[in-house]
């Protein structure tokens, strides 16, 4: 559960980016059909802008911001895969998981940081999962 939560807080501070529906296999489509929206069209639009902001704060520009952007959304679509209908992981398990999948999330995005960058992301990350811990007890 955490899991879909933080994905879709996630996803929606990155919406930035466009996938074409050609591009989503079958499964892939009728997978989108079962997600339920969490966060508001404003709280999303917030959320984006907010993500951007702290992009801008690292100084991510050109093929460096892309190559963050590839790497966040790579791992932030793992995270999305733990609570798949046909998962096992109770909530403790994606929990772990989940923290697992940031974990290698960080280290990836290290090498191509300056150490305030990375900071930076690390703090980012923090807010971003308290949010969706937040969100997740409230409902």
């Amino acid at each position: 559960m955490y899991s879909k939560y933080f994905t879709l807080f996630f996803l929606a501070c990155l919406s930035m980016f466009k996938i074409s529906g050609q591009e989503l296999t079958k499964e892939e489509k009728e997978h989108l059909d079962y997600k339920v929206a969490i966060f508001s069209s404003e709280e999303k639009e917030l959320q984006k802008l907010w993500y951007e902001d702290q992009m801008d704060l690292m100084k991510l520009k050109g093929e460096l911001r892309e190559d963050y952007q590839k790497i966040v959304v790579y791992h932030a679509y793992k995270m999305e895969r733990l609570d798949d209908r046909d998962s096992d992981f109770n909530e403790k398990e994606i929990h772990q998981r989940l923290q697992q999948q940031v974990d290698l999330m960080h280290k990836d995005v290290k090498p191509i940081l300056s150490d305030k960058q990375y900071e930076t992301h690390l703090r980012t990350w923090k807010v971003i999962l308290n949010a969706v811990y937040l969100k997740k007890k409230g409902k």
